[in-house]
């Protein structure tokens, strides 16, 4: 799949509009007054949510769901990224099962949740 430019587009525009909102004083900066480093960690933040998104957009191409439940999935592939930047081991896999539990009650279909979580987060779920 090649990359799409308006994505990319997109996420400059939202760094121009948080550095624009960091000197205008509107957004406050942490208490060590490193904006450099916290306009760097916002700019991570949204690449690797486009980045995520991109993998989670292939799963659910290569597995026929309908673009109409594109954004089910999507944020499903957000709270697995959330949960894996804060937990690990038996915590981690206790937090995925219960994730997939929540979102198949939102109608997303229980194969597709294990693809995204295979193919795009390598954990194997039971």
């Amino acid at each position: 799949m090649k990359p799409d430019i308006r994505r990319q587009i997109s996420v400059e525009r939202a760094m121009g509009r948080y550095v624009a909102k960091l000197r205008q004083g509107d957004n406050p900066c942490r208490s060590d007054g490193d904006s450099a480093g916290q306009i760097q960690n916002y700019r991570d933040a949204l690449e690797r949510a486009e980045l995520r998104y991109t993998q989670v957009r292939q799963v659910l191409c290569n597995s026929g769901i309908n673009p109409v439940y594109f954004l089910f999935y999507r944020n499903f592939g957000f709270h697995l990224d959330k949960l894996f930047r804060a937990h690990s081991g038996e915590t981690l896999r206790t937090g995925v099962a219960a994730a997939i539990a929540r979102w198949q009650f939102y109608g997303c279909k229980l194969e597709v949740l294990k693809a995204i979580c295979r193919e795009v987060f390598k954990l194997e779920v039971d």
